[in-house]
């Protein structure tokens, strides 16, 4: 693809840039304008832009979306200091980002090799495995704040509640402990140490790739633990 190609497919998808700006600043209205949002998501289409792969099997739009909203999410911790609950947030939606980015490569790689899409009762199970992913990730983040000593719940929350969040905090834990050493440190690196995947990897000695990998690998073990335990 030369480079008229792909200044094209930044002209073509400007929408991306300003539906995930749109998005996030939801969350962080009272720290930043929308303006500033989108002009981070449109560096991080042009990015996409660059290093698209169109044999890969993805669509543009759907690869450019997860590199976006990572883009918006790290130029946010660089220009501005949100409250740590504000930014874990933020975390879990950039970690739900690679996941999912993975998933998808991982899908049209699979469906370039001639492997048939999943239908019925298997698409939905991949469909609740995703979401049981999101919230393991989001469950890391709570986690997180926990350690810095933050409440997360104040003291009119359900009985009912407060039981299931530490239920849930014990099964984090626990998972979190049983993964391989580098998986282990992975995690820790980007849920407690508020590091983006590709900085993680860089300390671990790994690729940006290889990080987003291993990352999505450590999660699907996560999930796995958490949902039987």
């Amino acid at each position: 693809m030369d480079a008229r190609a792909r200044a094209r497919l930044v002209e073509d998808n400007l929408d991306v840039a300003r539906k995930a700006a749109a998005m996030i600043h939801k969350r962080v209205r009272d720290h930043v304008d929308l303006d500033e949002l989108v002009a981070l998501g449109n560096t991080g289409l042009a990015e996409a832009a660059q290093r698209f792969d169109d044999t890969r099997g993805a669509t543009f739009a759907t690869y450019a979306w997860y590199r976006v909203q990572g883009a918006i999410v790290d130029g946010l911790r660089k220009m501005t200091q949100l409250p740590r609950r504000e930014w874990q947030k933020l975390v879990a939606l950039r970690a739900a980002a690679e996941y999912l980015e993975q998933r998808a490569e991982r899908d049209a790689g699979a469906a370039k090799a001639g492997a048939l899409p999943a239908l019925g009762a298997d698409a939905l199970a991949q469909v609740k495995q995703a979401m049981s992913a999101i919230r393991t990730m989001y469950l890391c983040s709570l986690e997180s704040m926990q350690d810095d000593g933050e409440e997360l719940a104040g003291p009119t929350v359900d009985p009912a509640v407060a039981i299931d969040a530490a239920r849930d905090a014990r099964k984090i834990r626990l998972a979190l402990a049983r993964l391989p050493e580098k998986e282990r440190a992975l995690m820790t690196k980007h849920y407690w140490e508020g590091k983006n995947i590709m900085e993680a990897g860089a300390e671990l000695g790994i690729s940006k790739s290889w990080a987003s990998r291993l990352h999505a690998q450590a999660v699907d073990r996560m999930r796995a633990m958490v949902d039987d335990g």
